[in-house]
């Protein structure tokens, strides 16, 4: 949310802004089921009438809050190559993959009001048309931009499995919404280091990839042979040399 205008301060955008922050603060406080505008109103230090200024109902400030917490996610999540979220930057849909899963299953969950919120924008779709249309807009964007990935890796290399793009892009997105469900449920449903080794190695393993942990694996095999390799044939010379002097 910018915050000036033509080198100004945007007095406009620094209230909303507060307004959203305030919301999100109850939300993470005392649960989504208590954000009220009463209760808005407090943390924000505003009045009744000053907050309907700037949104007329609480499903707009539902709406700012979606956006607000996406913008945080991609701020924390941040990419591949450790810049900020933009998929612009990095080329090719298998690096993402790795550092989604990773940023879910490795780290401490990036946004747990995110989730809540998601999670209440669903149950909500069957009549709420904007809730819908905004869920759809961050899937489709997401969707996408993962799509055009997959198509510039087997661009890239043709040996790589051919793959439908967006089926692909949409299965990734399915079993990452599967388990963030899983966890927000119990954070304790199944060891995540496994769960990424896995999820890594199967979607690997179909699109002709070698996930980071089974390169080491591999590496690690490798050095052991050539180790024993250098062993054996350390072993094996003096009697050959002894062979031929005697």
């Amino acid at each position: 949310m910018s915050d000036t205008k033509n080198g100004r301060i945007d007095i406009a955008s620094v209230r909303r802004t507060q307004i959203v922050e305030a919301a999100v603060a109850v939300i993470t406080e005392q649960g989504l089921q208590n954000l009220s505008l009463s209760e808005i109103e407090a943390k924000a230090g505003m009045s009744r009438g000053q907050l309907t200024y700037y949104f007329r109902t609480m499903e707009e400030i539902l709406l700012a809050v979606f956006d607000y917490l996406v913008m945080l996610i991609h701020l924390r999540i941040g990419t591949p190559e450790g810049k900020p979220c933009d998929h612009e930057d990095v080329q090719g849909a298998w690096p993402w993959v790795e550092h989604l899963f990773t940023a879910l299953l490795a780290n401490p969950p990036v946004s747990p009001e995110f989730s809540c919120l998601q999670y209440t924008f669903l149950a909500q779709i069957a009549h709420r048309e904007d809730f819908r249309e905004r869920l759809a807009m961050l899937y489709e964007r997401w969707r996408t931009g993962m799509a055009m990935g997959f198509t510039e890796d087997h661009e890239r290399n043709p040996r790589l499995r051919n793959v439908p793009p967006r089926t692909m892009a949409s299965l990734v997105q399915a079993i990452m919404h599967g388990l963030g469900m899983q966890l927000a449920a119990d954070p304790n449903a199944f060891d995540r280091q496994e769960m990424l080794n896995l999820c890594l190695d199967v979607l690997g393993t179909y699109l002709g990839r070698v996930p980071g942990a089974r390169k080491k694996r591999k590496r690690a095999t490798k050095k052991i042979a050539v180790s024993n390799g250098a062993a054996g044939r350390a072993t094996r010379r003096p009697s050959r040399t002894l062979g031929r002097r005697s």
